[in-house]
């Protein structure tokens, strides 16, 4: 099994109370450990395939998770790109016919957000966000042979969606804080729904250097090529943060 993901994702907030004339940026890299659950329409019924993160580790050949943002006073650009390729296989709730189904998933996400700060204090900040999400998917079914032969199908499909959320960074003390990010997509773009969901706890070394570990939930629903598509991605992450 295969896992390969790539993610640049601005979830981490900018320190509250922090805010200086001119530009300034944050990177953050992550590992992020996904389980999958992918469900799908096949010709012969409903397939749910998945994933657990202890198998995500297991099999795991590559994992990154990232974070970048560019900030000028209250506002702030946010580029957010996914990519991942994972396989699934699972025996069939389809009997006999088959003996084992194989899904493998690639997945592109890019999400672009301008975010406005409405909120910032000594204990923390929140910010709006408002943007478009952006989709290319590939999902490849292989049905290994029972009583019938060897089946195999593609979905394929791109699409784009408006897309809006909230992010807010609370100080816990002075070393600690938490993390959260929701948005959802959709209303009436090229997805049933999507949204996502992340939260963290971290530790701020000094202005520059922090660490955060938290878990991230992604979720899409689509109709493709006729068959309606679930993919969910949920998993822990751990990852740091240095700004300039």
């Amino acid at each position: 099994m295969r896992h390969a993901i790539f993610v640049v994702a601005a979830l981490a907030a900018a320190p509250a109370a922090a805010q200086t004339a001119g530009w300034s940026f944050a990177l953050s890299p992550y590992a992020w450990l996904p389980g999958v659950s992918t469900s799908l329409d096949t010709d012969f019924g409903r397939l749910e395939a998945d994933l657990s993160s202890s198998d995500a580790i297991a099999d795991l050949e590559f994992a990154l998770m990232g974070a970048f943002e560019a900030r000028n006073g209250r506002w702030g650009l946010i580029l957010d790109l996914v990519y991942s390729d994972i396989s699934v296989s699972e025996r069939t709730p389809f009997g006999r016919l088959f003996s084992k189904a194989r899904v493998d998933n690639e997945l592109t996400v890019v999400t672009a957000y301008a975010a406005y700060r409405v909120l910032e204090n000594d204990r923390g900040s929140l910010d709006l966000l408002g943007g478009g999400r952006f989709f290319w998917v590939d999902v490849e079914l292989e049905l290994t042979p029972g009583d019938r032969q060897r089946a195999t199908s593609s979905i394929d499909g791109n699409w784009g969606d408006p897309v809006f959320g909230a992010r807010g960074r609370l100080d816990l003390t002075d070393r600690w804080y938490a993390t959260a990010l929701v948005d959802a997509g959709g209303f009436g773009g090229g997805s049933d729904q999507s949204w996502q969901a992340f939260g963290s706890v971290g530790y701020q070394f000094d202005p520059r250097w922090s660490v955060q570990a938290g878990w991230r939930h992604l979720s899409i629903e689509k109709r493709l090529s006729g068959n309606d598509v679930e993919v969910d991605l949920s998993g822990p992450l751990l990852g740091f943060t240095v700004r300039f």
